[in-house]
Protein backbone atom coordinates (compact mmCIF):
# COMPACT_ATOMS: atom_id res chain seq x y z
CA UNK A 1 0.00 0.00 0.00
CA UNK A 2 1.15 3.35 -1.00
CA UNK A 3 2.58 6.07 2.15
CA UNK A 4 1.09 9.41 2.07
CA UNK A 5 2.31 12.57 3.29
CA UNK A 6 -0.64 12.25 5.66
CA UNK A 7 0.61 9.02 7.00
CA UNK A 8 3.80 10.91 7.76
CA UNK A 9 2.23 13.60 10.19
CA UNK A 10 -0.07 11.11 11.81
CA UNK A 11 3.47 9.50 12.50
CA UNK A 12 4.95 12.56 13.84
CA UNK A 13 2.15 13.07 15.92
CA UNK A 14 1.80 9.31 17.38
CA UNK A 15 4.74 9.35 19.04
CA UNK A 16 3.56 12.34 21.02
CA UNK A 17 2.04 12.07 24.61
CA UNK A 18 -1.66 12.43 25.33
CA UNK A 19 -2.38 16.04 25.33
CA UNK A 20 0.53 17.25 23.37
CA UNK A 21 0.34 19.41 21.07
CA UNK A 22 2.97 20.47 18.69
CA UNK A 23 3.42 23.18 15.95
CA UNK A 24 3.22 23.88 12.59
CA UNK A 25 6.61 24.15 11.62
CA UNK A 26 8.13 20.73 13.87
CA UNK A 27 5.03 19.02 11.61
CA UNK A 28 6.72 20.63 8.23
CA UNK A 29 10.44 19.84 9.24
CA UNK A 30 9.37 15.67 9.87
CA UNK A 31 7.29 15.82 6.82
CA UNK A 32 9.69 17.09 4.82
CA UNK A 33 12.64 14.56 5.96
CA UNK A 34 10.16 11.60 6.01
CA UNK A 35 8.55 12.65 3.00
CA UNK A 36 11.32 12.96 0.96
CA UNK A 37 10.97 15.82 -0.61
CA UNK A 38 10.41 19.81 0.45
CA UNK A 39 6.73 20.59 1.58
CA UNK A 40 5.78 24.39 2.29
CA UNK A 41 3.60 25.49 5.21
CA UNK A 42 0.81 26.12 3.62
CA UNK A 43 0.94 22.60 1.85
CA UNK A 44 1.46 21.36 4.73
CA UNK A 45 -1.03 22.85 6.61
CA UNK A 46 -3.55 21.70 3.95
CA UNK A 47 -2.44 18.39 4.66
CA UNK A 48 -3.75 19.07 8.68
CA UNK A 49 -6.40 20.59 7.41
CA UNK A 50 -7.28 17.34 5.42
CA UNK A 51 -6.58 15.34 8.60
CA UNK A 52 -8.75 17.56 10.94
CA UNK A 53 -11.88 17.40 8.31
CA UNK A 54 -11.45 13.31 9.18
CA UNK A 55 -11.95 13.56 12.63
CA UNK A 56 -8.02 12.48 12.87
CA UNK A 57 -5.92 15.68 14.22
CA UNK A 58 -7.28 18.83 16.50
CA UNK A 59 -5.58 21.82 16.32
CA UNK A 60 -5.70 24.91 19.12
CA UNK A 61 -3.87 27.78 19.00
CA UNK A 62 -1.93 26.81 16.08
CA UNK A 63 -1.07 23.52 17.76
CA UNK A 64 -1.84 20.03 16.42
CA UNK A 65 -2.26 17.03 17.90
CA UNK A 66 -3.96 14.02 17.29
CA UNK A 67 -7.72 13.03 18.44
CA UNK A 68 -8.47 9.35 20.10
CA UNK A 69 -10.17 8.60 16.88
CA UNK A 70 -7.03 9.61 15.20
CA UNK A 71 -5.02 7.31 17.22
CA UNK A 72 -6.92 4.24 16.82
CA UNK A 73 -6.87 4.41 13.40
CA UNK A 74 -3.17 5.13 13.31
CA UNK A 75 -2.67 1.67 15.95
CA UNK A 76 -4.17 -0.14 12.00
CA UNK A 77 -2.96 2.32 9.64
CA UNK A 78 0.73 2.17 10.28
CA UNK A 79 0.62 -1.93 9.74
CA UNK A 80 0.05 -1.07 6.18
CA UNK A 81 2.47 1.48 5.56
CA UNK A 82 5.21 0.08 8.24
CA UNK A 83 7.87 -0.32 5.51
CA UNK A 84 8.02 3.08 4.14
CA UNK A 85 7.78 4.89 7.78
CA UNK A 86 9.78 6.30 10.09
CA UNK A 87 11.60 3.18 11.30
CA UNK A 88 13.09 4.90 14.38
CA UNK A 89 9.85 6.65 15.13
CA UNK A 90 8.05 3.77 14.85
CA UNK A 91 9.98 1.86 17.37
CA UNK A 92 8.98 4.85 19.63
CA UNK A 93 5.66 4.48 18.74
CA UNK A 94 5.46 0.44 19.57
CA UNK A 95 7.60 0.87 22.78
CA UNK A 96 4.93 3.03 23.80
CA UNK A 97 1.95 0.54 23.23
CA UNK A 98 3.88 -2.04 24.48
CA UNK A 99 5.25 -0.89 27.77
CA UNK A 100 2.37 -0.69 29.74
CA UNK A 101 1.76 -4.30 29.29
CA UNK A 102 4.56 -5.45 30.95
CA UNK A 103 6.24 -2.56 33.12
CA UNK A 104 5.62 -4.14 36.94
CA UNK A 105 7.76 -7.12 35.06
CA UNK A 106 10.75 -4.80 34.18
CA UNK A 107 10.42 -2.41 37.53
CA UNK A 108 10.88 -6.09 39.24
CA UNK A 109 14.81 -6.27 37.45
CA UNK A 110 15.37 -2.31 38.13
CA UNK A 111 14.59 -2.61 41.77
CA UNK A 112 16.82 -1.13 44.13
CA UNK A 113 20.03 -0.45 41.49
CA UNK A 114 20.58 1.90 38.79
CA UNK A 115 19.38 1.63 35.26
CA UNK A 116 21.08 2.76 31.82
CA UNK A 117 18.01 4.25 29.28
CA UNK A 118 18.91 3.75 25.71
CA UNK A 119 17.02 6.91 23.59
CA UNK A 120 16.38 6.84 20.06
CA UNK A 121 15.68 9.36 17.57
CA UNK A 122 15.53 9.40 13.90
CA UNK A 123 19.29 7.53 12.84
CA UNK A 124 20.64 8.40 16.18
CA UNK A 125 20.49 6.23 19.88
CA UNK A 126 22.86 7.12 22.90
CA UNK A 127 22.66 5.04 26.08
CA UNK A 128 21.85 7.70 29.08
CA UNK A 129 23.84 6.83 32.49
CA UNK A 130 23.10 10.27 34.39
CA UNK A 131 19.51 12.31 34.33
CA UNK A 132 21.37 15.93 35.67
CA UNK A 133 24.14 14.94 38.48
CA UNK A 134 22.13 11.70 39.53
CA UNK A 135 22.38 7.95 38.44
CA UNK A 136 19.12 6.55 36.66
CA UNK A 137 16.65 4.79 38.77
CA UNK A 138 13.58 3.48 37.77
CA UNK A 139 11.18 2.75 40.86
CA UNK A 140 7.60 3.04 39.17
CA UNK A 141 5.58 3.04 36.25
CA UNK A 142 5.13 6.91 35.79
CA UNK A 143 9.59 6.69 35.68
CA UNK A 144 8.88 4.25 32.79
CA UNK A 145 6.45 6.34 31.46
CA UNK A 146 8.67 9.44 31.62
CA UNK A 147 11.83 8.04 29.65
CA UNK A 148 9.06 6.66 27.09
CA UNK A 149 7.74 10.17 26.46
CA UNK A 150 11.48 11.38 26.19
CA UNK A 151 12.14 8.81 23.57
CA UNK A 152 13.83 6.00 26.19
CA UNK A 153 12.51 2.89 24.19
CA UNK A 154 15.28 0.22 26.54
CA UNK A 155 16.33 -0.31 29.70
CA UNK A 156 18.92 -2.03 31.35
CA UNK A 157 19.83 -1.99 34.75
CA UNK A 158 22.99 -2.85 36.30
CA UNK A 159 24.04 -6.44 37.52
CA UNK A 160 24.16 -5.08 41.86
CA UNK A 161 22.29 -3.08 43.46
CA UNK A 162 23.41 0.16 44.27
CA UNK A 163 26.10 0.30 46.98
CA UNK A 164 26.57 -3.53 46.76
CA UNK A 165 29.93 -5.29 46.45
CA UNK A 166 29.01 -8.57 43.89
CA UNK A 167 26.39 -8.94 41.36
CA UNK A 168 22.86 -9.98 42.01
CA UNK A 169 22.98 -12.41 38.98
CA UNK A 170 24.78 -14.31 36.54
CA UNK A 171 24.57 -13.40 33.08
CA UNK A 172 26.60 -15.40 30.42
CA UNK A 173 25.78 -12.95 27.29
CA UNK A 174 26.15 -15.42 23.80
CA UNK A 175 27.24 -12.78 21.40
CA UNK A 176 27.89 -14.53 18.02
CA UNK A 177 30.11 -13.39 15.32
CA UNK A 178 28.67 -12.30 11.94
CA UNK A 179 29.69 -15.51 10.43
CA UNK A 180 28.41 -17.47 12.90
CA UNK A 181 24.56 -19.38 12.21
CA UNK A 182 21.79 -18.37 14.26
CA UNK A 183 21.68 -22.16 14.71
CA UNK A 184 24.83 -22.29 16.01
CA UNK A 185 24.23 -20.01 18.89
CA UNK A 186 21.56 -21.79 19.98
CA UNK A 187 23.76 -25.37 20.16
CA UNK A 188 26.24 -22.93 22.33
CA UNK A 189 23.57 -21.75 24.26
CA UNK A 190 22.17 -25.51 24.61
CA UNK A 191 25.51 -26.81 25.30
CA UNK A 192 25.97 -24.39 28.32
CA UNK A 193 22.78 -24.50 30.13
CA UNK A 194 23.30 -28.70 30.04
CA UNK A 195 27.25 -27.80 31.41
CA UNK A 196 25.22 -25.74 33.94
CA UNK A 197 22.53 -28.00 34.73
CA UNK A 198 25.04 -30.79 35.34
CA UNK A 199 26.02 -28.72 38.47
CA UNK A 200 22.65 -28.34 39.75
CA UNK A 201 22.41 -24.78 38.72
CA UNK A 202 18.55 -23.45 37.26
CA UNK A 203 19.17 -21.13 34.23
CA UNK A 204 16.63 -18.79 32.67
CA UNK A 205 16.97 -17.87 29.32
CA UNK A 206 16.00 -15.48 26.98
CA UNK A 207 16.41 -13.79 23.38
CA UNK A 208 18.90 -10.43 23.23
CA UNK A 209 16.21 -8.85 20.54
CA UNK A 210 19.29 -8.65 18.12
CA UNK A 211 21.37 -12.03 17.48
CA UNK A 212 22.08 -13.63 21.02
CA UNK A 213 21.23 -15.01 23.38
CA UNK A 214 21.60 -15.02 27.57
CA UNK A 215 21.78 -17.22 30.50
CA UNK A 216 20.72 -16.10 34.04
CA UNK A 217 21.30 -17.77 37.26
CA UNK A 218 20.88 -16.29 40.88
CA UNK A 219 22.85 -18.59 43.59
CA UNK A 220 22.25 -19.03 47.21
CA UNK A 221 23.85 -16.90 49.43
CA UNK A 222 27.44 -17.50 49.80
CA UNK A 223 31.13 -16.12 50.58
CA UNK A 224 34.21 -16.13 48.41
CA UNK A 225 35.70 -19.36 48.54
CA UNK A 226 39.02 -19.25 50.75
CA UNK A 227 41.03 -20.64 48.32
CA UNK A 228 40.12 -18.80 45.08
CA UNK A 229 42.60 -17.02 43.03
CA UNK A 230 41.60 -15.12 39.96
CA UNK A 231 42.45 -17.00 36.29
CA UNK A 232 45.69 -15.72 35.05
CA UNK A 233 44.62 -13.52 32.31
CA UNK A 234 47.03 -12.28 29.36
CA UNK A 235 45.58 -8.95 28.91
CA UNK A 236 44.76 -7.81 32.31
CA UNK A 237 45.88 -7.62 36.16
CA UNK A 238 43.25 -8.53 38.37
CA UNK A 239 41.91 -8.15 41.72
CA UNK A 240 40.26 -10.53 43.67
CA UNK A 241 36.54 -10.23 44.70
CA UNK A 242 33.05 -11.23 43.92
CA UNK A 243 32.94 -9.67 40.16
CA UNK A 244 35.76 -11.26 39.13
CA UNK A 245 35.04 -14.82 40.39
CA UNK A 246 31.37 -14.48 38.50
CA UNK A 247 33.63 -13.71 35.23
CA UNK A 248 35.69 -16.46 35.96
CA UNK A 249 31.95 -18.83 35.95
CA UNK A 250 31.98 -17.56 32.77
CA UNK A 251 35.10 -18.40 31.57
CA UNK A 252 34.96 -21.49 32.66
CA UNK A 253 31.67 -22.46 31.10
CA UNK A 254 32.98 -21.57 27.67
CA UNK A 255 36.10 -23.82 28.37
CA UNK A 256 33.73 -26.79 29.35
CA UNK A 257 31.63 -25.54 26.06
CA UNK A 258 34.51 -25.77 24.14
CA UNK A 259 35.10 -29.30 24.48
CA UNK A 260 32.10 -30.28 23.53
CA UNK A 261 31.68 -27.92 20.83
CA UNK A 262 35.79 -27.14 19.60
CA UNK A 263 36.54 -24.25 17.51
CA UNK A 264 33.23 -22.54 18.07
CA UNK A 265 33.25 -20.44 21.23
CA UNK A 266 35.81 -18.06 23.06
CA UNK A 267 35.76 -15.93 26.16
CA UNK A 268 38.30 -13.41 24.43
CA UNK A 269 36.61 -10.14 24.04
CA UNK A 270 39.87 -8.72 22.52
CA UNK A 271 40.20 -8.45 18.73
CA UNK A 272 36.80 -8.86 16.99
CA UNK A 273 37.71 -9.20 13.98
CA UNK A 274 39.66 -12.78 15.26
CA UNK A 275 36.18 -13.90 16.61
CA UNK A 276 34.25 -13.54 13.58
CA UNK A 277 33.25 -17.35 13.77
CA UNK A 278 32.69 -17.71 16.90
CA UNK A 279 30.42 -17.04 19.52
CA UNK A 280 31.58 -15.26 22.47
CA UNK A 281 30.63 -16.13 25.85
CA UNK A 282 31.06 -11.90 27.35
CA UNK A 283 32.25 -11.27 30.92
CA UNK A 284 33.12 -8.28 30.10
CA UNK A 285 29.67 -6.90 32.14
CA UNK A 286 30.31 -8.54 34.88
CA UNK A 287 32.29 -5.39 36.64
CA UNK A 288 31.29 -2.89 38.97
CA UNK A 289 28.39 -0.91 37.17
CA UNK A 290 28.61 -3.42 34.28
CA UNK A 291 24.57 -3.54 32.57
CA UNK A 292 22.19 -5.86 31.18
CA UNK A 293 18.94 -5.45 28.92
CA UNK A 294 16.46 -6.11 31.43
CA UNK A 295 13.82 -8.90 30.46
CA UNK A 296 11.43 -7.99 28.53
CA UNK A 297 13.08 -4.42 27.20
CA UNK A 298 12.89 -3.31 23.87
CA UNK A 299 16.41 -3.79 21.87
CA UNK A 300 16.58 -0.27 20.55
CA UNK A 301 18.24 -0.86 17.09
CA UNK A 302 16.19 -4.37 16.21
CA UNK A 303 12.90 -3.18 17.88
CA UNK A 304 12.53 -7.07 19.27
CA UNK A 305 12.21 -7.61 22.69
CA UNK A 306 14.16 -9.51 24.76
CA UNK A 307 11.72 -12.03 25.74
CA UNK A 308 12.30 -15.18 27.79
CA UNK A 309 12.41 -18.31 26.09
CA UNK A 310 11.88 -21.67 27.24
CA UNK A 311 14.89 -24.11 26.82
CA UNK A 312 12.53 -26.65 25.58
CA UNK A 313 11.54 -23.89 23.01
CA UNK A 314 15.18 -22.47 21.79
CA UNK A 315 15.14 -25.46 18.80
CA UNK A 316 12.31 -23.89 17.12
CA UNK A 317 12.53 -20.07 18.59
CA UNK A 318 13.19 -17.40 15.38
CA UNK A 319 13.59 -13.57 16.65
CA UNK A 320 10.51 -12.95 14.50
CA UNK A 321 8.41 -14.63 17.68
CA UNK A 322 10.24 -11.31 19.75
CA UNK A 323 7.61 -8.84 17.90
CA UNK A 324 6.09 -6.92 20.57
CA UNK A 325 2.46 -7.71 19.54
CA UNK A 326 3.65 -11.10 20.09
CA UNK A 327 5.30 -10.84 22.93
CA UNK A 328 2.29 -9.03 24.78
CA UNK A 329 -0.39 -11.89 23.56
CA UNK A 330 2.26 -14.24 25.62
CA UNK A 331 2.68 -12.44 28.48
CA UNK A 332 -1.29 -12.15 28.82
CA UNK A 333 -1.21 -15.53 28.82
CA UNK A 334 1.66 -16.68 30.60
CA UNK A 335 3.08 -13.76 32.88
CA UNK A 336 6.55 -13.18 33.57
CA UNK A 337 8.27 -16.59 32.43
CA UNK A 338 11.65 -15.05 33.64
CA UNK A 339 11.99 -17.05 37.31
CA UNK A 340 15.63 -17.01 38.57
CA UNK A 341 15.59 -19.60 41.58
CA UNK A 342 18.26 -19.51 44.22
CA UNK A 343 20.90 -22.30 43.79
CA UNK A 344 23.15 -24.23 45.38
CA UNK A 345 26.67 -23.24 43.55
CA UNK A 346 29.30 -24.76 45.95
CA UNK A 347 29.77 -27.93 43.34
CA UNK A 348 30.04 -25.35 40.13
CA UNK A 349 32.50 -23.12 43.12
CA UNK A 350 34.96 -26.07 42.98
CA UNK A 351 35.77 -26.87 40.25
CA UNK A 352 36.07 -23.19 39.57
CA UNK A 353 38.70 -23.07 42.16
CA UNK A 354 40.82 -25.61 40.53
CA UNK A 355 40.66 -24.43 36.95
CA UNK A 356 41.60 -21.25 38.45
CA UNK A 357 45.11 -22.87 39.36
CA UNK A 358 45.12 -24.36 36.01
Amino acid sequence: MTVTPQDHILMTLAIKRIGKFVDLEHIREKLCRDGGRDFSLEETKMLLDSLIGKGLVQEKGGEYALTEKGRDFFEKRWREVKDHLNQDYLKVYRAKRYYPHVSKTILEFCKDRYVSVFRLFTDRAWLQRKLGPRWITIKSEDDIQYWLDIHGIDFIPYIHRIGSDRPDWLVIDFDAGKKVEFEQTKKVVMTAAEVLHDYGIEVALKFSGSRGFQLWAVFEPHDLPTDYQPKKLKTERRERNFFTFYSDIIRFVESRVAKKLPNLTTSETAKKEEREDKVLLDASIIKPMGDVRAPYSMHHRTGLISMPVGLDELEEFEPKQADPDLVVQRYRKRGNEFKLKPCDGSKLFEDLVKWCKE
